[in-house]
């Protein structure tokens, strides 16, 4: 039997393939037992597509797409990068019962899916700044504070000094901080922008 035809863009690797070119009929149930028939991975859109066949070896089951974003560990005792698939909030599922109708949705899939941003403060791919990391955790569980400020002003990176200036609860008094003591003349600059936004002019 052979394997289901498949339109691949660029980019994206074939992990997994028992999908084939066959639709569930009495007598080929064994082609469709389930846990990932075929699984596809992009690390530049840091993208996972999943496909299975719910219930397992039931030819009235169907076909379920789940496309999930993934983030990146720099694995140093590898020299790889590892990766988390967060499984349990998929960026979107399909399910349909017609292989040709999975077929055209994988392959719209594969042009259309955009790049996950990874939301992590990095100091290079798959490796965490973990002190700049907990200022954007605790602003996102707590919010702005003085103390806040004061430490990313003196300690954060670039990058959390950018995140927060991006923040909605940024204020002009805030911003006038980042003009002066900014860490880099790029962040200074975005403040002093900031400045002459409608919102922020006296």
């Amino acid at each position: 039997m052979n394997l289901q035809p498949l339109r691949i863009e660029a980019d994206w690797q074939v992990s997994y393939n028992q999908l084939y070119e066959i639709d569930p009929i009495l007598g080929y149930e064994p082609y469709f037992d389930g846990s990932s028939l075929l699984m596809l991975r992009n690390n530049i859109r840091l993208k996972l597509i999943d496909v299975q066949w719910r219930p397992e070896l039931d030819i009235n089951g169907e076909y379920q797409i789940q496309v999930l974003n993934f983030v990146e560990n720099f694995n140093s005792k590898t020299n790889e990068f590892d990766t988390e698939p967060n499984w349990e909030n998929p960026f979107l599922t399909f399910a349909t019962k017609s292989r040709l109708i999975l077929v055209d949705k994988l392959e719209e899939l594969l042009r259309t899916l955009p790049v996950f941003e990874d939301p992590r403060i990095t100091k290079r791919r798959g490796v965490i700044d973990e002190l700049s990391e907990s200022y954007r955790l605790k602003l996102k569980e707590n919010g702005i504070s003085i103390e806040l400020i004061k430490n990313i002003l003196e300690k954060g990176s670039a990058k959390i000094q950018n995140h927060i200036l991006d923040s909605n609860e940024i204020t002009r008094e805030i911003i006038l901080k980042f003009t002066e003591n900014g860490i880099t003349k790029k962040v200074r600059n975005k403040a002093n922008q900031k400045l002459n936004c409608k919102r922020f002019k006296e």
